[in-house]
């Protein structure tokens, strides 16, 4: 449990302190995606819904966004990743890019929704094909970099291909 609460506390700060560093073409990846893709449980609903909104509150607490609003996405993220990973997980580094993808799109989406209704009218596919697939595409892609380098070096090839 340690383990798991240092690699979302490490996405945390990734997350808040070294984003910017990352940018490729002026995206930057969700770090706390994929701490929650890396340590929810298989079998667990709950788990994952508590681990994200425990990123969300902390994110909130650290970030100058709007109160209430990483813990509502990150409580929902945590839930997508934990329901993925009970339907249709098999531990390889294809399924979770997969499951990183599905969880960030679903994240911006949501997102993107509260601010039309609640902040500022936006043009909600303009700003999907503008920010939320490049964002999703970039941290699934960095996830399996991370993953592609782990892997073989713990004597876990098997979890590459399948």
């Amino acid at each position: 449990m340690l383990i798991r609460i240092l690699i979302l506390f490490s996405g945390l700060l990734f997350q808040t302190a070294v984003r910017d560093n990352f940018l490729l073409l002026g995206y930057a990846p969700d770090f706390l995606i994929i701490g929650l893709v890396l340590v929810v449980k298989k079998n667990n609903l709950l788990d994952g819904v508590f681990l994200g909104a425990g990123c969300g509150l902390l994110y909130d607490l650290i970030s100058y966004s709007y109160f209430g609003f990483g813990i509502f996405t990150f409580t929902l993220a945590g839930f997508l990743t934990a329901f993925l990973k009970k339907q249709v997980f098999t531990d390889n580094v294809f399924s979770k890019m997969l499951m990183t993808l599905l969880v960030c799109l679903i994240n911006g989406i949501v997102s993107l929704l509260i601010i039309n209704y609640f902040y500022a009218p936006v043009n909600l596919t303009f700003e999907l094909v503008r920010l939320v697939l490049p964002v999703s595409v970039y941290t699934s892609v960095l996830l399996a970099v991370l993953l592609f380098l782990y892997y073989p070096f713990n004597g876990k090839m098997k979890k590459v291909l399948g």
